[in-house]
Order: C-alpha cells, then sequence, then structure tokens
C-alpha cells in the first residue's frame, strides 16, 4: 500500500506541475498577445486619425454643399413639371444626387470618427487601469 500510495503522490505531483507549467505559458502567451492587440488598436487608430487628416478637405466641401442645400419648394417643382422644364428638373436632380453623395460622405466620415472614438476610449481605459494596478 505504501507504493501506492508514493506512486500516486509521485503521479499527482508530476500532474500538478505540468497543469503549473501550462498555466504559465498561457499566461505568458496571453500577455504578449494583449500587449500585441493593444499595438494593432494604437496603429489602427492612428490610421484612421492619418485618414480622417487627409479627408479633411473633402469633408469640408461635403459639409458646405450639405448647408448650402435647398430644396425646391413643391410648388416650384409642380410648375417645372407642368411647362416640361427639362432644364430645371434636370439641375434639381442633379443638385439632389451631389447633395446625396455629400451626405454619404459625412455620413461615412461619421463611422470612421465613431470607429476612432470607442478604439481610443478603450485605450484610454487600459491606460487608467494599469496606473491604477501600479
Amino acid at each position: 500500500m505504501s507504493n501506492s500510495m508514493t506512486k500516486f503522490n509521485v503521479e499527482m505531483q508530476t500532474k500538478m506541475k505540468d497543469v503549473e507549467t501550462r498555466l504559465e505559458t498561457l499566461k505568458t502567451n496571453t500577455a504578449k498577445q494583449t500587449e500585441h492587440a493593444e499595438k494593432a488598436i494604437r496603429a489602427h487608430v492612428a490610421d484612421l486619425e492619418g485618414s480622417a487628416h487627409n479627408a479633411k478637405s473633402s469633408l469640408d466641401h461635403a459639409r458646405t454643399y450639405m448647408a448650402s442645400w435647398v430644396d425646391d419648394a413643391q410648388a416650384t417643382v409642380t410648375d417645372w413639371k407642368a411647362k416640361f422644364d427639362d432644364k430645371m428638373l434636370h439641375a434639381r436632380a442633379d443638385r439632389a444626387e451631389r447633395y446625396a453623395d455629400a451626405s454619404l460622405v459625412v455620413a461615412l466620415a461619421g463611422v470612421d470618427e465613431a470607429e476612432r472614438a470607442m478604439l481610443s476610449a478603450g485605450l484610454a481605459r487600459k491606460d487608467a487601469e494599469v496606473v491604477k494596478k501600479t
């Protein structure tokens, strides 16, 4: 019986050491992956900021166009239709398409800005938690 207990004890200690080794390896790998992910997020935020800076002039132009957009009064449009004024109706359609394009530019820039803000907030929270732990 003593040999069985000794054998069991040795096997149990070996298994526990193996588990401890695997947990330490997992902990190290997780820390490395976290550091890699943080670097990747910071690089992505920098890319988003660069893209926003590069697209600023087209965004400003789109916002300016949207601010100057005039939706033609329905009575005016009805009058153009009645007079078969295709020149004015085509001009109105062109303005509406430019407004739609400008709206899309502004909306997409908003999505990029929201993504950048969320990622930056996550990084800021991580920075705050790191300082708190020390």
